[in-house]
């Protein structure tokens, strides 16, 4: 059975034990011992170590949920990584991974389980093998944010980092080692960067000036929430939900809409009552991200999106529009957006069907059919649930639609999944 097959099922159990539930929000608070856990409730819990063990003042500025080791978080600041391995509510087994680090800001975790981080104190950009504690550099030499390295997070589609500075965003692309401005005129320090699970697009908060902002595909800044309706926004992560988790102030922690909109009150975290200055929420980290070209349909491009939320145990849909009612849909899923056969992907498809502009853009593991809707311009979307064995995979999605266009078929986008 191929294997895209086996992944649509299986039902192995659940990838997250009991100690840390998905949803679960850890939060830093300039503590040189301590962080909080926000669950349902919401109730906090304080879980405090025997001492963070970096150096100088040795206070945590940033933490991160480890997907490899569901029950630990991941603890950085001022000259130290360490590893905070929950064991029961309140307490908690901390070990040092490594001090070979500046001033940790924010870290994020790559496809490889690497931790990509901003070093403030080095203002590069480092990578930590959270296994060894081997630190490699991935930016040198001067920078375009000069000191200014406020925080920075590894983009999951492009595998660029992506920073920020003092009213500036900037991006360091994958296998380069000098970054380039993306945008500026913020009006504060960038205090954090996350990703769009749905659109890919960037996410920001702005400290000082007391914004949570969205950059566009083309450098175009909007609010994702009124500005100032959270005091001091510090820290940035995404829930499994696709919505976004931020707090500051002197300790909030809020949630935002996806779409954008008012701030929700979660809770102020106690461990330490201080100012937030990180957060990461367990279970999360999918995506649905669209990626290459689409051709025309009917009545337009053949645009696909995804709709989450995309962990195990969600219904993931799939959605392409403008096309012919009644038509014939194709859903294509595969395990490669580079090669199909030996064929490199994109793979252009006009000299074999006579279409236009069309591309193949993942590779043709397993197909589903299904039909357009009645209304004319029509939708085609497929929908499906994302089982156990699927934590921890990365997949790729297309569709594909009969209808009268050049070579009888439109082709869309794809579309890059990772369910954590």
């Amino acid at each position: 059975m191929n294997r895209i097959l086996l992944l649509l099922t299986s039902s192995l159990a659940s990838s997250i034990p009991a100690q840390v539930a998905a949803g679960d929000i850890a939060v830093t608070g300039f503590s040189t011992s301590a962080f909080g856990v926000i669950s349902a409730g919401p109730t906090v819990t304080g879980y405090t170590t025997g001492g963070f063990q970096g150096t100088g003042t040795a206070t945590s500025q940033a933490i991160l949920w480890d997907r490899a080791h569901p029950n630990d978080f991941l603890v950085g600041g001022f000259g130290f990584i360490g590893r905070a391995s929950i064991t029961g509510p309140g307490s908690v087994v901390y070990a040092p991974v490594t001090n070979g680090v500046g001033v940790v800001s924010q870290m994020t975790q790559d496809d490889a389980g690497q931790i990509v981080f901003a070093d403030s104190g080095t203002n590069q950009v480092r990578r930590l093998d959270p296994v060894s504690g081997v630190v490699t550099e991935l930016s040198t030499g001067a920078q375009p944010w000069g000191s200014s390295l406020s925080s920075g997070a590894w983009d999951p589609l492009t595998g660029d980092t992506v920073l920020g500075g003092s009213g500036e965003i900037y991006r360091l692309a994958d296998g380069a080692t000098t970054g380039t401005l993306v945008v500026g005129g913020l009006g504060g320090f960038v205090s954090a960067i996350a990703f769009d699970p749905v659109t890919g697009e960037i996410l920001a908060t702005v400290l000082t000036a007391n914004r949570l902002v969205r950059v566009s595909a083309g450098g175009a800044v909007s609010d994702v929430a009124p500005p100032f309706s959270i005091p001091g926004p510090n820290a940035l992560a995404i829930d499994g939900n696709g919505d976004l988790v931020t707090g500051g102030g002197t300790g909030q922690v809020y949630r935002v809409p996806r779409a954008g909109g008012a701030p929700v009150f979660l809770a102020s975290n106690t461990s330490p009552a201080n100012a937030v200055n990180g957060l990461s929420v367990a279970g999360a980290g999918g995506y649905g991200i669209p990626f290459g070209a689409s051709c025309s349909a009917t009545s337009g491009p053949a645009t696909l999106i995804a709709t989450g939320p995309f962990a195990v145990g969600s219904t993931v849909s799939t959605t392409s529009g403008n096309h012919a009612a009644n038509s014939l849909g194709i859903l294509v899923l595969g395990l490669d957006r580079t090669n199909y056969l030996g064929l490199p992907l994109p793979f252009l498809l006009d000299p074999v069907f006579g279409t236009a502009s069309c591309y193949l853009n993942v590779s043709l593991d397993v197909t589903f059919g299904g039909v357009t809707g009645a209304s004319s311009p029509a939708e085609l979307t497929f929908s499906f649930v994302l089982p156990p064995s699927f934590a921890g995979q990365h997949f790729y999605a297309q569709h594909a639609c009969l209808e009268p266009v050049p070579g009888l078929l439109s082709w869309s986008n794809g579309l890059a999944f990772f369910v954590p």
